[in-house]
C-alpha cells in the first residue's frame, strides 16, 4: 500500500543542532559515521532478516504488544524515526519490513522528515537485512541498542561496553550515586540450568528478596526494554505478579546462560528502594573527549505500569535546570568518557525531598525527549509556544490522512509536529509520536485534548 504525499501541511523545522553537529564537536578523527537506528526485542522475533540476539540479550517480561509485526511498525519505524528526526545531513538506515510488496512505511518516514529543513534533512536509505548496510572505507556505525546482527560492523563505541553501560546491573554497581541496591546474580554454572530441579531452587533462592522484601521497592532486569522489566511493588498484589513473572523470565535467561555469555551477565536481578521526589528525564551529548553538551530536562509521562509514554518539557526553565543538573551531567559524561563512550544519551534522575540527586537509569542513546530540547528555537523564540509535551507512543483512530486535515492550521503554523508514523498491515491501526507546542500549561491541555480524542482505546 503506497500512501500518497499530502498536500502541503507543514512548515519547514530549523532545528537548534543535531547529531552531526554534535558528533563533529572536540573530534579530530575524519571517520564517518552513519546512523542504524533499529531497537531490538527481546522473545518476540519482529521481520525474517533480523534474529533474535542472544549474545546481547533484553528482557521485556511485563511487554503488552505480541504481535511480530507491530513490534516492528514501532521497533523499526517509528521509534527509528523519532531517533533520526534529530540526526542533522548525514546517512540514516532503516529496515525495511517483510511485506516488500507495502512501501508505505517509507513514505511515512519520508513525510516526516520532509518536515525538516534541507540542510538538516537526514539521508535516509532503507534495507531488508543487516548485511545490505555497505560501508565506505573509514566509516562507522552509531546504533541506539547493540544487536547480534550489526556486530560485523564497526562501531562508534565498543559494542560490549555499550551493553555493559545499558546494564542496570552496571549501574547498581557503579561509583555513580543510584538508589540503594541489592545485585543478586545466579550461582549456577552454564549447563546446569538444563537440571530442572536445580533451575526451580536457584530461582527460588533469586526471587526470595521479592517475596520478603518489606514494601515499598523497586526489582528491575538488567536490560530490560522501555521499562517492560522493571516493578514497582507497593503491596502484596504487585509482590505476587512480581514474583510469577520473574519466575518465568529468569528461568528463560537461565537457560540462555553459555560460557561465552558468562563475560556480561543477564541473569540477575536488582532489588531498589524506591525514592520518592521529583523525576526528570536529562537528554545530553558526550562529545569524543568527555565534554557533556546540555540537551533539555523533562517531566516524563509515565502509565500506570510504569511505561514511558512521553516526555514534556518547559522551554523558560531549561537554563534553571541546566544549572540545577549541571553537576551529575559533567559527573555522567567523565565516567562515560573513561568507559570509551561518546554519542547522545539520556539518564532518569530522581530528586528526593533532601535535594539529593539519584541516577534511576541510563539509556546510553538518543531517547524519547531528545527532540524536544533541539526544537526550543522552533517554538519558544520564534513562535512563543513555551510549552511542548512529546507522546509515544499514540495508537490513533484515524489514517494520516484524515488526522493532516484535521490538524491542518496547527501544522502549518508548526505548533504540531509528527516525528513518526507507520500504519499496520491492513492500514487500520495507526501509531504515531508526535510533539504538541502551546503558549502556557492550559493551552496545551486544551490542545492535549482536542488531540486525544482520536486515541485508540483498549
Amino acid at each position: 500500500m503506497a500512501v500518497a504525499l499530502s498536500s502541503p501541511t507543514k512548515t519547514d523545522i530549523i532545528l537548534d543542532t543535531t547529531l552531526r553537529d554534535l558528533y563533529a564537536l572536540d573530534n579530530d578523527d575524519d571517520a564517518s559515521i552513519v546512523l542504524v537506528n533499529a531497537l531490538p526485542t527481546a522473545e518476540i522475533q519482529m521481520i525474517d532478516a533480523i534474529p533474535l540476539s542472544t549474545k546481547f540479550a533484553y528482557q521485556s517480561p511485563n511487554v503488552s504488544i505480541k504481535d511480530p509485526d507491530l513490534l516492528a511498525r514501532l521497533y523499526l519505524q517509528v521509534v527509528p524515526q523519532l531517533f533520526g528526526f534529530i540526526a542533522g545531513r548525514m546517512p540514516l538506515v532503516l529496515f525495511d519490513l517483510d511485506n516488500v510488496k507495502d512501501t508505505a512505511h517509507r513514505d511515512h518516514a519520508r513525510q516526516v522528515y520532509s518536515q525538516i529543513t534541507p540542510t538538516q534533512r537526514p539521508q535516509l536509505a532503507f534495507v531488508a537485512r543487516p548485511s545490505d548496510i555497505k560501508l565506505p572505507a573509514r566509516t562507522k556505525i552509531a546504533i541506539p541498542n547493540p544487536m547480534d546482527c550489526l556486530t560485523f560492523l564497526p562501531h562508534t563505541v565498543n559494542p560490549e561496553v555499550h551493553y555493559d553501560l545499558l546494564s542496570k546491573r552496571s549501574l547498581a554497581l557503579s561509583t555513580l550515586p543510584t538508589p540503594p541496591s541489592e545485585v543478586v546474580d545466579t550461582i549456577l554454572r552454564p549447563g546446569e540450568a538444563y537440571d530442572e530441579r536445580a533451575l526451580l531452587i536457584e530461582v527460588s533462592r533469586m526471587t526470595k528478596g521479592v517475596r520478603t522484601r518489606p514494601c515499598p521497592f523497586v526489582v528491575k532486569m538488567p536490560q530490560s526494554l522501555s521499562g517492560e522489566g522493571v516493578f514497582l511493588i507497593h503491596g502484596d498484589s504487585d509482590r505476587l505478579h512480581a514474583t510469577e513473572v520473574l519466575g518465568l523470565e529468569l528461568t528463560r535467561c537461565l537457560k540462555l546462560m553459555t560460557e561465552s555469555r558468562t563475560q556480561v551477565p543477564t541473569s540477575n536481578i536488582i532489588l531498589q528502594e524506591l525514592i520518592f521526589g521529583e523525576n526528570v528525564a536529562l537528554a545530553f551529548f558526550v562529545t569524543k573527549k568527555g565534554r557533556a553538551i546540555f540537551s533539555s530536562c523533562c517531566p516524563q509521562l509515565v502509565d500506570q505500569r510504569g511505561h514511558w509514554e512521553g516526555g514534556c518539557i518547559s522551554y523558560k526553565q531549561q537554563d534553571t535546570y541546566q544549572l540545577q543538573y549541571g553537576r551529575i551531567i559533567e559527573l555522567l559524561a567523565s565516567y562515560m568518557h573513561d568507559r570509551g563512550f561518546y554519542g547522545p544519551m539520556g539518564v532518569d534522575i530522581i530528586t528526593d525531598q533532601q535535594g539529593n540527586q539519584f541516577i534511576i537509569d541510563m539509556n546510553i542513546r538518543v531517547i524519547g525527549s531528545h527532540p524536544l530540547g533541539f526544537l526550543k528555537n522552533h517554538f519558544s523564540f520564534r513562535r512563543g509556544l513555551h510549552e511542548a509535551v512529546l507522546f509515544f507512543p499514540l495508537f490513533l483512530t484515524c489514517d494520516r490522512e484524515t488526522f493532516e486535515r484535521i490538524f491542518r492550521q496547527r501544522l502549518l503554523a508548526g505548533r504540531l509536529i509528527i516525528t513518526g508514523w507507520c500504519h499496520d498491515k491492513e492500514g487500520i491501526t495507526n501509531v504515531t509520536t508526535m510533539i504538541l507546542a502551546a503558549e502556557d500549561k492550559s493551552r496545551l491541555r486544551a490542545f492535549i485534548d482536542e488531540v486525544t480524542v482520536y486515541r485508540m482505546t483498549g
